[in-house]
This record gives C-alpha cells, sequence and structure tokens, in this order.
C-alpha cells in the first residue's frame, strides 16, 4: 500500500451536490486520503454516499461529539489523519485542474506551511467573486517581495484554513485545534499554526476555489454571531500581543481588523450601545484599533476598496 502523503479535510452540512464536486476535483491516487466529516446534514446523502463509497480514498464520518459546527468536524478528522501534509477545504468550493501537480513538488520540502493564491467564484452569475482577492494579494505580495513585513501581513491576514498546505506535525506537536463554536471556529487554528510554522512558502499559482453563493454563516445577519467574532478577536489579539515581538505583531496589522470591527456595527446598523460595549471590552484588554499606516491615502483607499466590495459581495447574497 503506497504511503499517504496528503490528507484533504472536509466538513460538510447539506450541500451533497457541492461534496461530490470536490472530491471530483481530486485525485484518487493512494497518496491522497479525503476525510470528509458530515455535520449531521438534514437533506438526503444516499446518492452521495453511493459516490463516496465507491472512492478508495475517501473516508466518510459523522460529527457525533453533540456540538454542531465545522470546527468540531474539523477536529473529529484531524484525529484520522494519516498524511503527513493537510489541505483544508469547504464542501461548497472546489479544487481547480491539476492543482496536485503544483502542491506535490513541495511535498518532500522541509518547509512548515506553503500559501498558495486563491481564485473565487460566484455560483449564480459563474463571474470572479471578490472573495479571494485580499489573501491573493498577501501571498503575491510575499512571493514576489519575502520581507519581514510581507511575511506577517500573509501569516496573521490569511487566516482562513483553506488554499494552505500545512505539516500535520505542526498540529499535533503543538496540540491545534479548530475552536468548537458556529463562526470563526478557524481563526485562532489558523493563527496558531501560522505563529507555530518558522519555515512557510508562497507562490502565485492557483489551487482552490472559493465560492460565493446562497447564505452562509458570513453572509447571514446574526448579532450572537457577530459576538463571537469580536470575542475570537480579543482572543487572537492578546495570543499575537504576547507571543511576536513588536515589530511583527505591528506588521501583524490586528488594530485594523479590531478597527473593522467597529465600522461593522455601523454597516450592519447594530446601535450605538454595541458600539460603546465593544469600546469597553477594547479598553479593557488593552485593544488599540488605530493603525497609523492607515493614514496613508494609498494604503487606505486599497483597503478600503478591498473592504467595500468584500461587503457588497456580501450584501448581494443575503
Amino acid at each position: 500500500m503506497s504511503e499517504i502523503l496528503l490528507s484533504i479535510v472536509i466538513p460538510h452540512y447539506n450541500t451533497p451536490d457541492s461534496l461530490v464536486k470536490l472530491i471530483n476535483s481530486i485525485p484518487a491516487g493512494n497518496e491522497i486520503e479525503v476525510i470528509v466529516v458530515d455535520d449531521n446534514s438534514s437533506v438526503d446523502l444516499s446518492e452521495c454516499r453511493q459516490f463516496i463509497d465507491k472512492r478508495e480514498n475517501v473516508h466518510f464520518y459523522i460529527n457525533d461529539s453533540g456540538v454542531k459546527g465545522a470546527g468540531a468536524s474539523r477536529n473529529i478528522a484531524l484525529r484520522h489523519v494519516q498524511g503527513e501534509w493537510i489541505l483544508f477545504a469547504d464542501a461548497d468550493d472546489f479544487f481547480l485542474d491539476g492543482f496536485y501537480d503544483k502542491v506535490a513538488p513541495y511535498l518532500s520540502t522541509d518547509y512548515d506551511m506553503v500559501y498558495f493564491a486563491p481564485t473565487s467564484i460566484d455560483v449564480g452569475t459563474g463571474e470572479v467573486s471578490s472573495r479571494h482577492i485580499m489573501y491573493m494579494e498577501l501571498v503575491e505580495q510575499y512571493a514576489k517581495s519575502p520581507s519581514l513585513k510581507h511575511l506577517m501581513e500573509m501569516k496573521y491576514g490569511f487566516c482562513t484554513p483553506w488554499s494552505k498546505l500545512i505539516r500535520a506535525s505542526i498540529l499535533k506537536k503543538n496540540d491545534i485545534q479548530f475552536d468548537e463554536i458556529m463562526v470563526s471556529n478557524d481563526i485562532m487554528c489558523m493563527t496558531k499554526c501560522a505563529f507555530y510554522s518558522r519555515k512557510v512558502a508562497a507562490t502565485d499559482q492557483i489551487i482552490y476555489c472559493v465560492t460565493r453563493g446562497g447564505k452562509t454563516l458570513t453572509s447571514t445577519k446574526n448579532e450572537e454571531r457577530f459576538d463571537t467574532r469580536v470575542d475570537v478577536l480579543v482572543q487572537r489579539y492578546t495570543f499575537l500581543r504576547e507571543n511576536l515581538s513588536n515589530k511583527e505583531f505591528s506588521y501583524a496589522h490586528i488594530d485594523r481588523l479590531a478597527l473593522s470591527r467597529l465600522v461593522d456595527v455601523f454597516i450592519e446598523h447594530w446601535g450605538i450601545v454595541k458600539f460603546f460595549s465593544i469600546l469597553k471590552l477594547y479598553h479593557r484588554n488593552g485593544i488599540r484599533y488605530f493603525d497609523i499606516g492607515l493614514l496613508n491615502p494609498v494604503t487606505l483607499f486599497s483597503k478600503a476598496k478591498i473592504q467595500i466590495s468584500w461587503w457588497m459581495d456580501i450584501k448581494k447574497h443575503r
């Protein structure tokens, strides 16, 4: 039996057609294992299961933890990982043709993490979405000019689990898991993976396509989930402040994220009470929410352009 080099982890809920498309985008070789954990879907999975049962390198599990969400599902998958490397994928996304040929050369290197530039698509229109732009720019920036500043911006600005090749031992040695909450369950996990990955690479090669379409946890307005995102931001800010040097921390731009949450209050019309409650939380935890770099008109325009495009994309799918 061939040695498993790569494990692809997929949490799934209620999108069997998309899951089949995703699995079809993954080679069937014995050096790859695909681990699907279903979060107790409420739709019929019989046809999907029949398809999966025909693929020897695809393993299907049910989230029996009693905790709902992608975080709990991914943690179950991590217990079954046999590969030296991990790629995370969401069930409604897919890999591009020939992606494994782009990934394979890195499987014999001593990197801890490899960042790939993603792309995205609006499944309703078939047009390119804006969802990937910020991450693509971070990867391309470091790939072209690998400075400490660009490294910190990429490691702590690209906080989603997809489009990254991660050495499995980084998670195992440092006891890193996903938070078992409904939203932002990947943020601290990916922050810690980035921190403990001492040798990283970045390439502008594209292997992964993120989809935008329909109501998702990202696009659905929910105050409780918004509060959870703010709480995770506080945890992340504290972790990085305690573990990075002053220069590294300033390059990570976590204060910009803190500011963006305050802006979200007005965009989402949460009200002035919510705004001041977040300010109080920030002050209690010593969180700054102003980045002097935003005084640069070029930087401010670039970041505002991406943020506005992101929000317009989200609003369109509500």
